[in-house]
């Protein structure tokens, strides 16, 4: 907002105020993985959902959006063992950016044995992007073993 003033009359020392307002339209060009990302539409990722058991995140590796019934971001948070229809629930340690196209980076943890980010399955880095309105996820394949499965929980 930009404010004038000018002398209302030329023998006065009065003065008026007059406010102008402009908007200004900012593009910002979202970066590729934006548009260029594979889709997850899962419901038994909700950290809400409890039935059904186990089913590995092994296979993820590369930029994804979750979509439809599986929410529509990663949690922040821990839930409890067998929420998100798995042993390991898994959430994303990091702060979802604010800004239209930036990234940030977090760190998987899986809530396991006692630990909401038990170091033996916790040590994946994931990047999240916000593309003006989603985020999209860097996920990387998790260690299943031994009947612990670690997985993406989405709310």
């Amino acid at each position: 907002m930009n404010v004038y003033f000018t002398n209302s009359r030329a023998s006065s020392n009065n003065t008026t105020a007059r406010t102008e307002s402009s908007t200004s339209a900012t593009s910002v060009t979202l970066p590729y993985q934006c548009t260029s990302c594979s889709s997850i539409n899962d419901m038994t990722r909700l950290s809400t959902y409890t039935a059904g058991c186990c089913p590995c995140d092994s296979a993820y590796n590369g930029w994804y959006r979750f979509t439809g019934s599986s929410g529509s971001q990663l949690i922040t948070f821990p839930v409890n063992t067998g929420f998100c229809s798995t042993n390991a629930p898994g959430w994303w340690n990091g702060t979802h950016p604010s800004t239209v196209g930036a990234t940030a980076n977090g760190n998987f943890c899986a809530n396991y044995a006692g630990y909401i980010c038990n170091p033996s399955y916790s040590t994946a880095s994931v990047l999240a992007t916000n593309c003006n309105g989603f985020y999209v996820y860097y996920l990387v394949p998790l260690y299943c073993c031994c009947g612990i499965y670690p997985r993406y929980c989405t709310i």
